[in-house]
Protein backbone atom coordinates (compact mmCIF):
# COMPACT_ATOMS: atom_id res chain seq x y z
CA UNK A 1 0.00 0.00 0.00
CA UNK A 2 2.64 2.29 0.77
CA UNK A 3 4.40 1.40 -2.50
CA UNK A 4 1.48 2.67 -4.56
CA UNK A 5 0.93 5.45 -2.31
CA UNK A 6 4.58 6.65 -3.41
CA UNK A 7 4.59 5.73 -7.20
CA UNK A 8 0.91 8.07 -7.26
CA UNK A 9 3.05 10.94 -5.31
CA UNK A 10 5.63 10.63 -7.71
CA UNK A 11 3.85 10.48 -10.63
CA UNK A 12 2.07 13.78 -9.55
CA UNK A 13 5.30 15.73 -8.72
CA UNK A 14 7.45 14.20 -11.63
CA UNK A 15 6.13 17.06 -14.04
CA UNK A 16 6.67 19.55 -11.52
CA UNK A 17 10.26 18.37 -11.91
CA UNK A 18 10.38 17.85 -15.21
CA UNK A 19 12.03 20.90 -17.78
CA UNK A 20 9.92 23.34 -19.75
CA UNK A 21 10.43 23.97 -23.88
CA UNK A 22 13.70 25.63 -24.15
CA UNK A 23 15.35 24.57 -20.94
CA UNK A 24 18.62 23.77 -21.34
CA UNK A 25 19.12 20.04 -20.99
CA UNK A 26 21.95 17.44 -20.74
CA UNK A 27 24.63 19.64 -18.92
CA UNK A 28 23.78 22.52 -21.25
CA UNK A 29 25.06 21.02 -24.51
CA UNK A 30 21.64 21.35 -25.31
CA UNK A 31 17.70 22.32 -25.14
CA UNK A 32 14.69 20.75 -24.70
CA UNK A 33 13.02 21.27 -28.77
CA UNK A 34 10.77 19.01 -30.80
CA UNK A 35 12.24 16.43 -32.65
CA UNK A 36 10.70 18.17 -35.82
CA UNK A 37 12.28 21.12 -35.13
CA UNK A 38 15.72 20.47 -33.76
CA UNK A 39 16.08 17.83 -37.02
CA UNK A 40 15.21 20.96 -39.76
CA UNK A 41 17.87 23.21 -38.21
CA UNK A 42 20.17 20.29 -38.10
CA UNK A 43 20.17 19.60 -34.21
CA UNK A 44 20.68 15.82 -33.26
CA UNK A 45 17.50 15.18 -30.93
CA UNK A 46 18.26 12.59 -28.09
CA UNK A 47 15.74 11.09 -25.87
CA UNK A 48 15.59 11.35 -21.67
CA UNK A 49 16.95 14.73 -20.77
CA UNK A 50 13.67 16.62 -20.65
CA UNK A 51 11.67 15.38 -17.55
CA UNK A 52 7.98 16.22 -18.17
CA UNK A 53 7.40 17.08 -21.52
CA UNK A 54 5.81 14.92 -24.12
CA UNK A 55 7.46 12.33 -26.05
CA UNK A 56 8.05 14.15 -29.05
CA UNK A 57 10.25 16.91 -27.04
CA UNK A 58 13.90 16.02 -26.92
CA UNK A 59 17.15 17.57 -25.58
CA UNK A 60 18.04 18.58 -29.15
CA UNK A 61 22.22 19.35 -29.06
CA UNK A 62 22.53 22.12 -30.01
CA UNK A 63 25.11 22.12 -33.68
CA UNK A 64 28.44 23.83 -33.44
CA UNK A 65 28.26 23.74 -37.17
CA UNK A 66 27.06 27.18 -38.62
CA UNK A 67 27.52 29.77 -40.47
CA UNK A 68 30.93 31.14 -39.73
CA UNK A 69 29.62 34.30 -40.00
CA UNK A 70 27.84 34.25 -36.32
CA UNK A 71 30.79 32.46 -35.12
CA UNK A 72 32.48 35.35 -32.77
CA UNK A 73 35.68 32.87 -32.63
CA UNK A 74 38.12 31.35 -35.10
CA UNK A 75 35.64 29.05 -36.94
CA UNK A 76 37.27 25.57 -37.79
CA UNK A 77 37.25 23.45 -41.02
CA UNK A 78 36.93 19.94 -42.22
CA UNK A 79 34.74 19.16 -39.19
CA UNK A 80 31.31 19.37 -40.33
CA UNK A 81 28.85 18.67 -43.69
CA UNK A 82 28.54 21.27 -46.50
CA UNK A 83 30.74 23.64 -47.25
CA UNK A 84 32.47 27.09 -46.41
CA UNK A 85 28.53 28.10 -45.00
CA UNK A 86 28.45 25.23 -42.37
CA UNK A 87 31.47 25.35 -39.73
CA UNK A 88 32.51 24.24 -37.05
CA UNK A 89 32.45 27.18 -34.18
CA UNK A 90 34.13 25.75 -30.93
CA UNK A 91 32.76 26.61 -27.51
CA UNK A 92 29.01 27.71 -29.13
CA UNK A 93 25.93 26.05 -30.24
CA UNK A 94 23.08 27.77 -32.32
CA UNK A 95 19.68 27.05 -33.24
CA UNK A 96 16.51 28.78 -35.02
CA UNK A 97 13.90 29.83 -32.60
CA UNK A 98 11.83 32.39 -31.02
CA UNK A 99 14.51 35.47 -30.07
CA UNK A 100 12.43 35.88 -26.78
CA UNK A 101 13.36 32.19 -25.29
CA UNK A 102 16.84 33.18 -26.58
CA UNK A 103 17.44 35.83 -24.28
CA UNK A 104 15.17 35.29 -21.82
CA UNK A 105 15.70 31.19 -20.93
CA UNK A 106 19.05 30.52 -22.69
CA UNK A 107 20.29 34.16 -22.44
CA UNK A 108 21.68 33.52 -25.87
CA UNK A 109 22.82 36.12 -28.40
CA UNK A 110 20.15 36.65 -31.13
CA UNK A 111 21.39 36.99 -34.59
CA UNK A 112 19.64 38.35 -37.49
CA UNK A 113 19.83 37.16 -41.30
CA UNK A 114 20.67 33.33 -40.99
CA UNK A 115 17.14 31.81 -40.28
CA UNK A 116 14.10 31.32 -42.60
CA UNK A 117 10.54 33.22 -41.45
CA UNK A 118 9.89 36.00 -39.84
CA UNK A 119 10.91 37.87 -36.49
CA UNK A 120 10.02 35.05 -34.35
CA UNK A 121 12.74 32.84 -36.02
CA UNK A 122 16.15 34.67 -35.55
CA UNK A 123 19.65 32.73 -35.03
CA UNK A 124 20.24 31.82 -31.60
CA UNK A 125 23.79 31.30 -30.55
CA UNK A 126 25.11 30.31 -26.72
CA UNK A 127 27.80 28.65 -24.96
Amino acid sequence: MILIQAFALLATIAPALGLQMWDRCNNNFGVCDTTSHCKYYKGSPSKGYCPGLPDNVQCCWAPSCFDPRACPVKPVTGRCPGGSDNLYCPGYGAICMDPKECTGVLGGTVLDGFCPGGQNNKLCRFK
